[in-house]
């Protein structure tokens, strides 16, 4: 009961937090970042092709992908890829010991 009652309180904080995000503004801010960001693109494109330069789509896209690589999710990384062998290779073994038996 104890701990249903942590879980009920935890969602209602997350839902409250939403809100008040929501209200507060924060979203839509963030979408003017990105929207000021786009228009200076655009103008420095315009500008660029008014001036003759060579043009390159990177140089005025703003990269949204994030580096989130550390030791832990390497490490995470490591130890799958190690365990997907031992199981392919477990697979592989116990098939080959049922093929054996059903040819027999």
């Amino acid at each position: 009961m104890k701990i249903f009652k942590i879980f009920i309180i935890i969602i209602l904080v997350a839902f409250l937090g939403t809100v008040f995000l929501s209200v507060s503004g924060y979203y839509q801010t963030e979408l003017q970042k990105d929207m000021i960001l786009t228009n200076e693109a655009i103008e420095k494109f315009e500008q660029d092709v008014k001036e003759g330069k060579d043009i390159d789509a990177s140089d005025y896209l703003a990269s949204k992908q994030k580096n989130y690589d550390n030791r832990i999710s390497e490490s995470g990384r490591y130890i799958s890829e190690k365990l997907n062998k031992i199981v392919s290779n477990g697979i592989k073994k116990t098939l080959k010991i049922i093929i054996k038996a059903i040819e027999e």
